[in-house]
């Protein structure tokens, strides 16, 4: 059963039931309701697009992060890897010199000596040269994003907690 506003492509109150043949009536109430409210979903739809452009635009102004805090990260990141060198000549020198080892070594030699490995090392160091600015930009507006939002935040305890991890690094895994 539908219901047909009367009269046609009037928009009134009064709406009776039509029971004709199974073509479809030209006002239905449904039709009714979604033309009454297509402009509401139209701001709506307005609204939410000029939400969203406000939105993409603070986000792609660009904050450049403090020399102080490139300068914190790049120390971090330099002691960072000593660490990682240092546990890998830990490891290293903890392997010793028994078959297994010795057969690790070979293989490895081995497949340093192969033309494919070695055109994969250079595609992968070349490809590593190309990135190099594109990872840098990243890094610089990352911290830069960090710097301007979350700092003032969590500056403060994220310090301490790295200030932590470094006691404990240093007991176990020294940057020497």
């Amino acid at each position: 059963m539908t219901f047909v506003c009367s009269p046609p492509y009037i928009i009134s109150s009064r709406c009776e039931p039509c029971f004709t043949d199974n073509s479809p009536p030209e006002k239905t109430v449904t039709s009714w309701i979604c033309t009454s409210s297509k402009h509401k979903m139209n701001t709506k739809l307005i609204l939410a697009l000029v939400f969203a452009l406000q939105v993409s635009l603070s986000l792609s102004e660009v904050h450049q992060p403090s020399q102080e805090l490139v300068e914190k990260y790049e120390a971090m990141k330099a002691t960072f890897y000593k660490r990682l060198l240092n546990a890998y000549g830990r490891l290293h020198g903890a392997v010793g010199n028994d078959d297994q080892a010795q057969s690790a070594r070979d293989l490895i030699e081995s497949l340093k000596e192969k033309p494919e490995v070695q055109a994969a090392v250079k595609v992968g160091s070349g490809l590593g040269l190309e990135a190099a600015p594109m990872v840098d930009s990243a890094r610089a507006s990352l911290l830069g994003l960090y710097e301007h939002y979350l700092r003032p935040h969590v500056g403060e305890s994220l310090s301490n907690a790295i200030d932590h991890i470094k006691v404990f690094l240093d007991q176990h895994l020294p940057a020497e």
